[in-house]
């Protein structure tokens, strides 16, 4: 019995380590966490040595947090605390442990700074496991890449497929990228005006106008115009009825903020 009760003394023990141990981890990660918030809201208010100072105790859980944070700091902030080689490093480090606030970064800072081929593209795949997340400004980066063919072909449908991801979160701009790759995609190919895209065309451009661009107003009245001209009172009821299927499917796009994703990101790493 002795023996007995002495085992289940030393289990129990045990037991009680584990529980604490693993209380300690989770405290330790709840620390971290909470330092990466206070830090990182420091960083978008511009207050890069506040940031710097609440991430600089954790540098060394060589955590993809507070590695991208102390990258930014090293790198954004005034000249007393800037070490760009050292941010480089971090934000690379951070990157490939799948922070992907870090990777689109990192591969936005490679390709402004005269990239060779082989290091723009290494940029690009940054950007592309950014937008696989779901970031809405790396969809936006990509769909202009895409677009203007720098560092990479041009690539129509890609830069309409990126550019409404980054529209349907409302990303500035992106819509009117959309709508004119759908129209170079018309002006390549007429038959593309009878297809369905040519409704999403004109859905982006209601989006703009909307949002009070004149150039996108003034597309659509031209458009509204010629359909009247053309198809008289037929072309005015199509008109009503695209304004509201236009106002319904407008319900899909939601405000996002710019850098949204899942902070650490394992689909691509």
């Amino acid at each position: 019995m002795k023996r007995q009760a002495a085992i289940i003394w030393v289990w129990g023990l045990v037991l009680i380590a584990g529980a604490v141990g693993g209380g300690f981890v989770w405290w330790r990660q709840q620390d971290v966490a909470q330092a990466y918030e206070a830090g990182r809201a420091a960083a978008d208010a511009d207050r890069w040595e506040d940031a710097l100072t609440l991430a600089q105790p954790y540098a060394d859980r060589d955590d993809p947090r507070i590695n991208g944070l102390l990258a930014d700091a090293y790198i954004n902030g005034p000249a007393s605390i800037q070490n760009i080689d050292k941010g480089l490093t971090l934000r690379r480090r951070a990157a490939e442990a799948g922070d992907m606030r870090a990777a689109y970064f990192l591969g936005r800072w490679i390709l402004e700074h005269e990239p060779t081929e082989a290091q723009a593209q290494e940029a690009i795949g940054f950007l592309q496991n950014a937008a696989d997340c779901g970031m809405p400004s790396a969809n936006y980066d990509l769909g202009v890449l895409f677009a203007d063919g720098v560092f990479i072909d041009i690539d129509i449908p890609k830069s309409i497929q990126h550019s409404e991801a980054a529209a349907l979160a409302s990303f500035e701009s992106a819509a009117w990228n959309a709508a004119i790759g759908y129209a170079r995609l018309a002006g390549q190919d007429e038959s593309f005006l009878e297809n369905e895209s040519n409704i999403k065309m004109l859905y982006w451009f209601f989006w703009e106008a909307k949002n009070g661009n004149p150039e996108a107003q003034r597309i659509l009245e031209v458009i509204e115009d010629r359909t009247i001209d053309k198809f008289n009172e037929y072309g005015e009821l199509w008109i009503q009825e695209f304004h509201r299927m236009a106002v319904r499917w407008v319900k899909k796009i939601h405000p996002a903020n710019a850098f949204t994703c899942n902070t650490i990101y394992q689909g691509a790493w």
